[in-house]
């Protein structure tokens, strides 16, 4: 199955998310595939039994701004969310794209308003887990 097709049973499905299996879709689809709007929502089922809920347009805006490596790691359902933490230092691919303003070029302003506020919480948390 490619990204493709993935989206494609998204929009036939007429649910809020569908479910897939880790390794369906790979980091370098989103590079190549026209724009996936924000809400497209999937849950990834690793081999490990994990879920993970993924916006598909979150992580083409990451990886079209450069950072296919956040992309690749997110996908990978054997890194817990705590290991993308640790690496990155968010939680979700909503989180990266308010701390990345790079990822924020040629958004809608209600949107980089949520984003705003929400690198101020991201902000807050790093310093309250520095003390």
């Amino acid at each position: 199955m490619t990204l493709h097709d993935v989206i494609k049973r998204y929009l036939l499905s007429e649910e809020t998310f569908i479910e897939i299996n880790e390794g369906e879709i790979s980091a370098n689809e989103f590079l190549t595939y026209d724009e996936i709007k924000i809400g497209l929502r999937v849950i990834i089922i690793g081999k490990n039994g994990r879920k993970r809920l993924v916006d598909l347009g979150l992580l083409q805006i990451i990886a079209k701004c450069g950072d296919l490596e956040f992309v690749k790691d997110y996908l990978n359902m054997s890194k817990s969310l705590r290991d993308i933490y640790n690496k990155y230092k968010v939680y979700t691919e909503l989180e990266y794209v308010a701390v990345k303003e790079e990822c924020q070029k040629g958004l809608d302003e209600d949107i980089l308003n949520v984003l705003s506020r929400l690198k101020f919480y991201i902000l807050h948390r790093e310093k309250s887990i520095q003390k």
